[in-house]
């Protein structure tokens, strides 16, 4: 949700894509239908975290949206490949990310921090999976692609802002509901998160193996 998600909604508005994102851009009633009930389902998590209240949650999506509209207005006549840093930025944005994981981690929330040493190696862990599985993925040449009419637009994308504040909006005021939408929802993605993994790396090791 943190990073393929943004890559698409940033092809969607630029109109370009890599060729191996096409297939999953290509519009469709079902797809529209599966978007649209996420969108219902993870408002619970927009209103859940801002206490319940209609302002603040409606205040949280206007501020996404406006980051969105001035990273867009920046971005215009740019393309996915053009955001690929080379290698000293690489080494730049690993910096960046290091920095900005133990500056929140540490000041954040630390009532949050572990105390114990098993959620420590969890996450190193699987960190060392991610990381081998990446090495040993097989690197593909980029080709990008113009969108066409029968993939989603930023028309699409502009339609789905209202259905995404009506749910905010109704998940606020019921509460009660809201949270077991949550609840269900979390550990329904913990359940495809997981299995998305392990596809995943089943492919890469069968193209290595």
């Amino acid at each position: 949700m943190s990073f393929i998600v943004p890559i698409l909604v940033f092809e969607i508005l630029t109109g370009k894509t890599l060729g191996q994102h096409s297939e999953i851009l290509k519009r469709s009633g079902r797809k529209t239908i599966i978007i649209t009930l996420l969108l219902i389902l993870l408002s619970s998590f927009i209103a859940n975290g801002n206490g319940f209240d209609p302002v603040l949650a409606i205040m949280s999506v206007a501020g996404s949206l406006l980051i969105i509209t001035v990273l867009y207005r920046l971005s215009k006549g740019t393309e996915i490949a053009q955001l690929v840093p080379g290698k000293r930025g690489f080494r730049v944005l690993c910096v960046y990310l290091l920095l900005l994981y133990i500056v929140t981690f540490i000041f954040l929330l630390p009532e949050r921090i572990p105390t114990t040493i098993a959620p420590y190696l969890s996450i190193i862990f699987f960190y060392a999976i991610a990381i081998a599985l990446l090495s040993r993925s097989g690197k593909e040449n980029v080709q990008i692609i113009q969108l066409d009419t029968k993939d989603y637009s930023p028309r699409n994308f502009i339609m789905f802002i209202p259905i995404l504040i009506l749910a905010v909006t109704i998940a606020c005021f019921v509460p009660n509901i809201s949270t077991n939408v949550l609840m269900l929802t979390y550990f329904s993605l913990i359940i495809t998160g997981t299995a998305m993994f392990l596809m995943v790396a089943r492919n890469i090791l069968k193209q290595t193996y």
